[in-house]
């Protein structure tokens, strides 16, 4: 009891009937102080959240999920014919192939912190389809009295939904409860605010002329008519793009100094690219998939793409698994079936790195050659194929004992080998 105090303590005021916080994105989101108001739906029209949201949605896309069962022996096969591998294979809804559901519930997470997807279930009490839910009207609250975990949500319909835990397929960011997601929006909010202020003041600066502004200096001074003229001359030289390359000529002491662009001054240029590693930072993306190769060379490429998997992807596919085995396998599936996502594609690396490893797989035995021809999306050679080979030279443990053991003693006998002979049968004699 202690403890479910203290996690409902941990929860904040507002809900989905008193909704403080959420209510304010639903609604534009709060204002920035540079004046613009960003929410999950706004920010994902922000450059660097949408490249953050297609790398991250697409890389979770695209990698398979399979599902594996455990056999009584003790061994490991695929099952491609049970419900959640087709639904996450091929078809969890009538409207959405895999990839586009693995997609969308990823581009909710980057935006709004949560991915939510109702479970539908069948007669025999497995997964049916998976409906994906509008994050920004789905909100997740705990009966302060049974401590039940419960769903609210609003369809298209304009009609509430109340749904219980085990029906809801639920992904989240960092939490403060562990219950709901924090959305990195929030981090951000002041961020893409500024960078929202700065495409408007660039579009602005554009719509009034590309022109570059400078100022005429005279030796005396002119009086209001002489001035316009001037003025008038100047601009009628300087206007349209018939007179682009036309020269200057500039009498009567006339000096024109330029005063230059506020696009070019460096600590303009350095804001903007503060802004993108910023975002870059949150979602832990490296910079070079967001076109800044300041500091790139081809070889810190390599290595922050393998970062990038192991820190970045692997978190994420974790929480997919786990939440995949909770509420999509019945509790008796549980103890044989799961499901892994195949990441073998974003780790292969250089063709050098991957021969060098299916190598040294091969000759411990590890890999068959119909397995590292399968990844590498290779009709395999038969069942000749799926032997697997170790070298003579290597021998079991206990084998070992029995060869150097003194003769007449355990595993000894008559035709057992001197301890001298043992190298040359641990080489396969």
């Amino acid at each position: 009891m202690f403890f479910r105090d203290l996690l409902l303590s941990s929860l904040p005021d507002s809900d989905f009937f008193n909704p403080q916080g959420w209510l304010v994105d639903l609604f534009g989101g709060e204002q920035t102080s540079s004046g613009e108001r960003v929410n999950g739906d706004t920010a994902i029209l922000n450059p660097n959240v949408y490249a953050c949201a297609s790398i991250l949605g697409g890389d979770i896309g695209k990698l398979p999920i399979n599902v594996f069962r455990r056999s009584r022996g003790g061994g490991l096969e695929r099952d491609t014919s049970h419900p959640v591998s087709q639904l996450l294979g091929i078809r969890p809804n009538p409207y959405m192939s895999a990839y586009s559901f693995k997609e969308l519930m990823q581009v909710h997470l980057v935006t709004w912190g949560n991915a939510y997807a109702y479970i539908e279930w069948n007669w025999d009490g497995r997964p049916k389809a998976l409906w994906p839910l509008n994050p920004a009207l789905t909100d997740v609250r705990i009966d302060l009295e049974t401590g039940q975990i419960w769903y609210y949500t609003t369809l298209m319909t304009g009609e509430m939904l109340v749904m219980p835990w085990h029906d809801v397929f639920h992904l989240k960011m960092i939490s403060r409860n562990g219950l709901k997601g924090l959305t990195p929006i929030e981090v951000l909010r002041e961020e893409i605010g500024t960078q929202q202020s700065i495409k408007k003041f660039v579009g602005a600066f554009y719509a009034n002329g590309t022109a570059t502004r400078g100022v005429l200096k005279v030796p005396t001074a002119l009086n209001k008519d002489a001035k316009e003229k001037a003025r008038n001359e100047w601009q009628k030289l300087n206007s349209g793009l018939t007179n682009a390359h036309k020269i200057a000529i500039l009498d009567a002491g006339l000096d024109y100094q330029n005063i230059g662009m506020p696009l070019a001054d460096a600590q303009f240029i350095e804001t903007t690219k503060m802004g993108i590693l910023e975002i870059a930072k949150v979602y832990k993306i490296p910079a070079h998939k967001l076109n800044q190769l300041d500091r790139a060379t081809f070889s810190n490429i390599e290595q922050q793409s393998l970062d990038y998997v192991k820190n970045t992807l692997q978190p994420i596919v974790a929480q997919w698994e786990q939440e995949i085995l909770y509420k999509l396998f019945t509790e008796s599936e549980q103890k044989r079936f799961y499901a892994r996502f195949d990441l073998t594609s974003e780790l292969r690396g250089d063709a050098a790195s991957r021969s060098a490893y299916y190598k040294a797989m091969w000759e411990i035995g590890a890999f068959s050659i119909n397995q590292i021809l399968a990844l590498e999306d290779q009709e395999g050679i038969g069942p000749d194929g799926d032997k697997h080979f170790v070298p003579l030279n290597y021998i079991p443990v206990d084998a070992a004992a029995k060869i150097t053991s003194p003769k007449g003693g355990e595993g000894g006998g008559q035709g057992d080998p001197h301890p001298d002979d043992a190298g040359g049968v641990a080489s396969g004699e």
